[in-house]
């Protein structure tokens, strides 16, 4: 008889929060799911009664990893998890599965056994494919809110049919408007983290513990009232960040308590960053509601915000998280470098459908995380500002628009690409910087827009622009454009950088975000 790893992980978590485009109901399904993953631990010892409080290795962010004594308890324990959660939310559910762990496997190699049951998780998850849908009937009324499941109650509130599922979640509301949130400011207390928090973190602790700024932030009632505090309203952002390289710390991971620091040093990390990230905005707009969490647990978050807050949140969030992840790392021993964030940014109308924006999202972010992967592991955001229904598909645009495809006159050789993203945190903190600097400078909008334009043109008409607007500038905003060009490693050729065979130009990035600045 061996012991059994059981590794959960929660299916399609984004399609269950946004079945909606309401916040509220964002916020309340959030919120339910976090609580369900907490309670994966009580569910299990239910079942298990002997269990030790340390075979729950970790149960937090949509996953859970713990030790059984044996196989029949394993499959019981996710037979009773995967019910468990398909009872509570009628749409969302988990995926569980077990390896067995013999004691040299315990003592030498359970980083690398935590890595072949995920492997194992990934290939169920795969193998479940996608829920079916339902049939039409005669008489059958789907939910007014989220027109998947036949209507079955009367929310009397909003005077809407729901599902199910939907009024579920709904019944957690007064529950949704605390839960991320009270796990947010709970890095504010003195006890949470601080007894086993890496040297490293001291200012980090500084900054969180006994800080009080979140009373200077007012909760939004929905996307419309974030939007309002956007300096230029009617705007709103989406962020979501992974982390990378995690994989490869947990490989050289020997025992499960250094999982278990690894893990809960992670998601208190997180939060963290995450904290100072937010609150460093708060305190620039005070009584203002700034931004709603959406999913935060382990290495995952997502969250909505004012547009002109999303680039220095995301820039926090990438340079803290990977300043501090180091100093975590080291003191678990783990032969690897510190974890990194990928992170995506859109920007948007407030009225453009949550859900596009968090498929715009996830495939920034991927686009992100293969940055990352090129640069050794150091962190990287991708953005972009949707300006209409076409902008969905981001690898169509940036192939067909954003290279020499886009010009009015094409060359007749050469590769241009008129956008560096993705950005490493590093680059974009640069271009962030320069972006602020031009406006503090007066630079005049209508010059930026003429050189923006002629990018469009062809690679000559671009350069031609570029001078012409650097000959009738002031000194001072010529000053700041040569920097920017200067810092964007352009030779003579303004504003074209030469590399690796093409050039490629910032200024379309420039350009992009200089309204959210």
């Amino acid at each position: 008889m061996s012991l059994q790893l059981v590794s959960f992980d929660t299916d399609r978590v984004k399609d269950y929060l946004f079945a909606t485009s309401v916040l509220g109901d964002i916020r309340e399904a959030s919120a339910l799911l976090d609580n369900l993953n907490r309670k994966i631990g009580e569910t299990i010892r239910e079942i298990c009664p002997g269990l030790s409080p340390d075979d729950v290795i970790y149960a937090a962010g949509g996953s859970a990893l713990v030790l059984l004594p044996d196989d029949a308890t394993a499959k019981r324990a996710v037979r009773a998890i995967e019910a468990f959660y398909r009872g509570a939310t009628i749409t969302a559910s988990i995926t569980g599965v077990h390896i067995p762990m013999s004691p040299e496997d315990l003592r030498q190699r359970f980083g690398e056994k935590v890595r072949q049951a995920g492997f194992l998780l990934r290939q169920r998850k795969a193998e479940k494919g996608n829920p079916r849908t339902l049939p039409a009937a005669p008489y059958m009324r789907f939910c007014d809110a989220c027109g998947c499941l036949p209507a079955a109650h009367r929310d009397r509130e909003r005077d809407e049919l729901v599902c199910r599922a939907c009024w579920i979640k709904r019944a957690h509301r007064g529950e949704a408007r605390r839960t991320l949130w009270d796990r947010l400011i709970q890095v504010t207390e003195p006890h949470r983290g601080t007894p086993v928090a890496p040297a490293g973190w001291d200012d980090l602790l500084a900054r969180t513990v006994g800080n009080v700024d979140y009373r200077l932030h007012r909760r939004p009632d929905d996307f419309s009232s974030i939007a309002a505090s956007s300096r230029r309203p009617g705007y709103i952002a989406l962020i979501y960040a992974d982390g990378n390289n995690m994989g490869r710390i947990v490989q050289g991971l020997e025992t499960p308590r250094s999982y278990r620091s690894l893990a809960h040093g992670v998601d208190d990390l997180l939060a963290r960053v995450t904290y100072c990230s937010l609150m460093k905005q708060v305190r620039e707009h005070p009584g203002r509601p700034l931004f709603e969490l959406l999913m935060a647990g382990g290495d995952d978050l997502m969250l909505v915000c004012a547009a002109d807050c999303a680039f220095p949140v995301a820039l926090d969030l990438a340079e803290g998280f990977e300043k501090y992840s180091s100093p975590l790392v080291e003191s678990l021993g783990a032969k690897s470098q510190a974890i990194s964030l990928s992170v995506g940014v859109v920007v948007a109308r407030e009225d453009f459908p949550i859900a596009a924006m968090r498929d715009l999202a996830t495939s920034l972010q991927r686009r992100a995380k293969r940055r990352s992967f090129e640069a050794d592991g150091e962190g990287a955001i991708d953005f972009m500002v949707v300006t209409g229904p076409g902008s969905q598909n981001v690898d169509r645009i940036r192939e067909e628009v954003l290279t020499e495809k886009g010009f009015v006159l094409r060359p007749r050789e050469g590769r241009y690409l008129l956008t560096r993203r993705p950005y490493l945190a590093s680059e974009l903190r640069r271009l962030l910087d320069d972006a602020m600097l031009l406006k503090g400078a007066g630079f005049p909008p209508g010059q930026l827009q003429t050189m923006f334009e002629a990018v469009f043109e062809s690679s000559n008409q671009a350069s031609l622009a570029a001078v012409q607007a650097l000959g009738r500038l002031r000194a001072e905003p010529r000053r700041m454009l040569l920097e920017f060009f200067r810092h964007g490693g352009c030779d003579i050729l303004y504003p074209w950088r030469k590399a690796n065979g093409y050039r490629d130009t910032a200024l379309v990035d420039l350009v992009e975000i200089y309204p959210f600045v």
